[in-house]
């Protein structure tokens, strides 16, 4: 078993939350600080990715080719292979040039949802947990390929057959993933027999995995024990109701784009990703979620993002490719061009021991959280609208020794002198 982390930490970077005020005058009067009543929190249980070496189904392959080459006399293996495992990370080991007639037998619309068909079902025993409690798994599209995604909230969203649905479109956001207290600590999932070899990321159940997150290669006969810490992170109520300006974070339901319907940071660094890519290749790969007015890549055009790979990867635009471009729209030229806020709200999860147990035919990976956080992170308001008039009249009163009742009454007396006798002194004449 390899514990991988990415190789490009540019995207990574801005996910790191210190400890600190606010500097920036023009910024929210927050703060950061930290909360220890951890007696009262609910903490999420991380979604858990699955992604096969070998994405489809050996039998479900095995009839498309013959089913095709029957009909068209043409070997079709190589290119139904290339759609089935396209991947940002595989791409140099595809056959991304297919003869122009096998091309034109899959419309490029069409690849995500021929790669979901020849995905392998998620089978019930290869999943188990410490109660009898029901765990979602949604098949969906990464930029990995097909995945499996355990304990999510938004994996139905990449769903290759569900991304033109009107159900789906108009479903509201439901949070049903697992939150465990300080007395559940101890609950863990099992995945018994998966795959030989697979890539497994932990994420947030409202977050979407990338390319760039930490992974490990499960590629080993034995047991792996898989313990981790978590770092959260929350907003209080005086500020959640403050508005983006101030608050400097987006919450799940502040989309940016209609590609999705919840917000995440990963979710806009692939919103930039994206667009990146449509602006240097003129069209998007099948392994991310097309919008109607865009085109997605046939294989052959997918050399394109090939060769540009680590520029899209690290979101750094390199001088050769600004030149081929009159202006510089959608070409970052470092990751934070893309303007990606963190959620308001999140659970970040670090590895914190492995334990691992070798045995010939055995194959099992148990995660658990085996450091449950005593303190967490709070976004909060330094001054509120009552904050400034107590301290206004400490001020005043240190100052001109007097208070901020005293001046009220004296403006008072003052108008009471210019306005009201007058006017009775007016009405006693006539």
């Amino acid at each position: 078993m390899r514990f991988l982390r990415s190789k490009y930490h540019g995207t990574e970077n801005k996910r790191t939350t210190s400890i600190k005020k606010l500097k920036n005058k023009k910024a929210a009067p927050t703060v950061i600080s930290v909360e220890r009543n951890y007696f009262d929190w609910n903490i999420s249980y991380p979604a858990i990715t699955l992604c096969p070496l070998y994405k489809p189904d050996a039998i479900k392959l095995g009839k498309l080719i013959n089913d095709t080459s029957k009909k068209t006399e043409l070997n079709v293996k190589g290119y139904v292979w290339a759609i089935a495992q396209a991947a940002l990370d595989t791409l140099d080991f595809l056959d991304l040039d297919p003869p122009n007639e096998l091309q034109l037998l899959i419309d490029p619309k069409d690849y995500a949802k021929a790669a979901a068909s020849l995905f392998r079902n998620f089978e019930e025993n290869w999943l188990a947990s410490k109660v009898n409690v029901a765990i979602s798994v949604n098949a969906a599209m990464t930029e990995m390929g097909m995945c499996h995604v355990i304990n999510s909230n938004v994996a139905i969203f990449d769903n290759p057959h569900n991304w033109n649905s009107a159900a789906i479109a108009a479903e509201t956001y439901v949070k049903k993933n697992i939150e465990l207290s300080i007395f559940e600590a101890d609950f863990f999932t099992l995945i018994t027999n998966y795959e030989s070899v697979y890539k497994v990321f932990i994420h947030g159940p409202d977050e979407v995995t990338m390319t760039t997150g930490s992974s490990f290669i499960f590629d080993v006969e034995g047991f792996i024990s898989f313990g981790l810490s978590v770092w959260s992170t929350r907003i209080s109520e005086e500020l959640r109701n403050k508005s983006l300006r101030l608050r400097k974070c987006r919450f799940t339901h502040e989309p940016i784009s209609k590609r999705y319907p919840v917000y995440s940071f990963n979710h806009c660094i692939l919103e930039c990703r994206i667009k990146m890519i449509l602006r240097i290749c003129g069209c998007i790969p099948h392994f991310y979620k097309p919008l109607n007015n865009e085109r997605v890549c046939y294989i052959s055009e997918l050399k394109c993002v090939l060769k540009h790979r680590r520029e899209i990867i690290t979101l750094k635009t390199s001088e050769e490719t600004y030149k081929k471009f009159c202006n510089a729209k959608n070409l970052p030229k470092i990751s934070r061009d893309c303007g990606c806020l963190n959620s308001c709200e999140l659970d970040l999860y670090y590895k914190d021991n492995e334990d691992f147990l070798p045995g010939k035919g055995l194959n099992k990976l148990k995660i658990k959280i085996t450091s449950f956080p005593k303190v967490r992170v709070v976004r909060d308001v330094i001054f509120s609208f009552y904050d400034i008039v107590l301290r206004s009249g400490g001020v005043m009163n240190l100052c001109i020794g007097s208070s901020l009742i005293s001046l009220v009454e004296f403006i008072l007396e003052v108008v009471k002198c210019i306005l009201y006798f007058p006017l009775k002194a007016f009405k006693s004449i006539y």
